[in-house]
């Protein structure tokens, strides 16, 4: 007989239905502990699950503890975007006095030829129908030559930036006081078939000459023998270099975590797309605003140092451990300072308890921090440390106070500065003053214009000072300041340049300044369809008025006499000015690092390495920084976190 209940048994268990039911527990119980007795033995018995062998483990962070959970630590640039490429190309220099050459090599000859009618030579529209390109490839006062360019990561469309000019033909003896025609620039674009050519930038301007340079003590601006030149600010950027943030462990959520708090810190209501866009779950897409397209480095430095935590519990906690860290690690400094910027104004009221520190890294690291930031109460600290005896200190406050450009006890603190008695200290004060726009410097133009409009040859700028000193610059914008406003001439005075061809002279109690000049012919100095004839001006007997004369060409708009230099030839009779005694100052000259950059972009290009790709170690590229003054291993004030446009105050709405 068959009982078809639910849980019969048969015969039935003793005790009724009492039993029954305890009986049917019983059972259940015994059947679920030897289903894990069997989980169990199988367990045991069953191989570890190993990784699919080929696949790299993702990367993870090993950097310093107390960077852990900032977006550096989550992601890495993608490689080839994290460093400056190198583009080039070829061109032609002309207004040359002789010193050119004729030939040019024969690859080059017809795309030379292309690229020149490109840009409007022998049409209408720039009124060179009688120059053709031909006839300007046979014209000795010409001379090919091969550009080359750094253009930083993250540089926008407009990027102005210094290009090298080398001479190509060995029978082109100098390029001093030419001009570059407009070229074409790409990477791997120095190839004389032209292949591979995708325009990134174009070049074209006045070349400069370094002035101290040995030379011949006969010889003069257009005949030093100088086949390696700069123009300064030449190329400029027509295509964006986008920056790329790629996690380290894939996952959207994340993604879209780390460009919501990008956007949530950096970003402001009037930018015309998001900073950080999230293109997959391991790619961040960066756009570099215009508040910082001259100095892209400084938002990805300020993204690699944000954490990724926010709130009120957690930014003050975190300003003290930092402030912890770089008491017990002073090397730290970098690093905690850009992380408490990132922090932002909240955590304030922690960095002035650093104002005051003993230890004076400490101390003027908050104090950056702080002025960053916007606090007005670092000014008064950064002016105690302006009295420190180490010149170095006094050079980084004269930096910082650069952060404030409206706090009075700043402003007077960089006046002070700019009497200081070392130099480096009051060069950083008046560059200072100089990129807040402060009305203590004036300043005057010169400006040159041409078929691509009106732009600035250089800018002249008289600086508030009881200690004499010129300082001449070809970094970012030509400039040449004159410390002391009225800085004159030594009286009596007869000064001779490039073989009697300017002579200038002062008698004594005369009241004014001779000035006898005689161009060229094909020097391409101005002044006329002709060029053989001389020209005698008078001038104020002062520094200022001679310099604004040297460059100044006259127009209907500004009918001014003038002698239309080239900014390498005046700052050449500036230069010698100085060095002879005839102007009682001496001159400090900060030059373009731009040639050692180069060398060391090509030295770091790996054998059979493509061009586009760049060196495969991620920083093996040359870091772009200023120039040192007066050569490259002196300190120099130099201020990678403020505009690199002189007269443009620093953009700190992000605070």
């Amino acid at each position: 007989m068959t009982d078809n209940r639910r849980d019969s048994v048969w015969p039935p268990p003793a005790g009724g239905r009492r039993g029954a039911i305890r009986w049917r527990w019983a059972r259940r119980a015994s059947a679920v502990l030897s289903v894990c007795v069997v989980l169990v033995f199988v367990g045991c018995e069953t191989p570890a699950v190993t990784r699919a062998p080929g696949g790299a483990p993702a990367p993870t962070y090993t950097g310093p503890a107390y960077l852990r959970g900032t977006i550096g630590s989550l992601v890495r640039l993608r490689p080839g975007t994290e460093r400056a490429i190198l583009v080039s190309g070829y061109g032609i220099v002309v207004n040359l006095n002789g010193t050119g050459s004729t030939s040019a090599p024969p690859a080059l000859r017809q795309a030379l030829i292309t690229q020149m009618k490109k840009y409007g030579l022998g049409s209408a529209r720039r009124d060179t129908l009688s120059m053709t390109p031909e006839r300007v490839l046979a014209d000795p006062n010409t001379a090919v030559v091969r550009i080359d360019g750094l253009i930083p990561p993250g540089a926008s469309p407009g990027l102005r930036f210094d290009v090298l000019v080398t001479a190509v033909d060995s029978q082109t003896t100098s390029l001093a006081g030419g001009t570059l025609w407009t070229a074409t620039l790409g990477i791997n674009g120095a190839n004389q078939a032209f292949k591979f050519l995708h325009e990134q930038a174009t070049a074209h301007g006045p070349i400069y000459d370094n002035p101290y340079r040995d030379r011949p003590s006969t010889g003069e601006p257009e005949a030093f023998g100088r086949q390696r030149v700069i123009v300064v600010a030449g190329g400029k950027t027509t295509a964006a270099r986008e920056l790329e943030l790629v996690l380290n462990q894939s996952s959207y959520t994340r993604s879209r975590a780390v460009a919501d708090r990008i956007n949530e810190r950096f970003g402001r209501a009037t930018d015309r797309k998001p900073l950080a866009k999230p293109v997959t779950d391991q790619l961040i897409k960066i756009y570099i605003p215009p508040r910082f397209q001259n100095n892209p480095g400084e938002l990805v430095d300020l993204i690699m140092h944000l954490y990724l935590q926010m709130g009120p519990g957690f930014e003050q906690p975190q300003a003290r451990r930092l402030a912890q860290v770089l008491e017990e690690q002073p090397q730290t400094q970098e690093s905690v300072r850009l992380a408490w910027r990132a922090l932002g104004r909240p955590i304030v009221e922690i960095l002035r308890e650093s104002y005051g520190h003993q230890d004076v890294s400490v101390r003027l690291t908050a104090l950056e921090a702080g002025a960053w930031l916007g606090d007005e109460r670092a000014s008064q600290s950064l002016a105690e440390l302006s009295k420190d005896l180490d010149p170095a200190i006094r050079t980084r406050v004269a930096q910082a106070l650069v952060l404030l450009p409206r706090s009075l006890t700043g402003a007077r603190t960089l006046k002070r500065l700019l009497d200081d008695e070392d130099t480096p200290v009051r060069l950083a004060a008046y560059e200072s003053l100089v990129t807040i726009n402060d009305r203590l410097i004036t300043s005057g133009r010169v400006e040159v214009p041409d078929a691509l409009g009106t732009g600035v040859k250089y800018v002249i700028d008289t600086v508030p000072s009881e200690k004499p000193l010129v300082y001449v610059t070809q970094v970012g914008v030509p400039r040449i300041a004159i410390f002391n406003p009225g800085l004159g001439f030594k009286s009596p005075m007869l000064s001779r340049h490039w073989g009697n061809r300017l002579m200038l002279s002062a008698e004594q109690g005369q009241g004014h300044l001779d000035i006898f000049y005689q161009p060229s012919a094909g020097a391409g100095a101005g002044q006329g369809a002709d060029r053989r004839s001389s020209i005698k001006l008078k001038a104020v007997p002062d520094l200022k008025t001679l310099i604004y004369l040297l460059g100044h060409k006259p127009t209907v708009d500004q009918p001014q006499e003038g002698l239309d230099l080239t900014y390498s030839q005046v700052v050449d009779v500036v230069y010698q000015l100085c060095r002879q005694g005839e102007v009682a100052a001496p001159i400090e000259v900060r030059v373009s690092p731009l040639a050692r950059q180069i060398a060391e972009f090509e030295n770091a290009q790996t054998p059979g390495e493509r061009p586009e790709t760049g060196p495969s170690v991620p920083g093996e590229a040359p870091v772009i920084q200023s120039q040192p003054v007066g050569g490259e291993d002196q300190p120099l004030a130099a201020r990678p976190e403020t505009s690199a446009v002189p007269g443009e105050a620093p953009d700190r709405s992000s605070r």
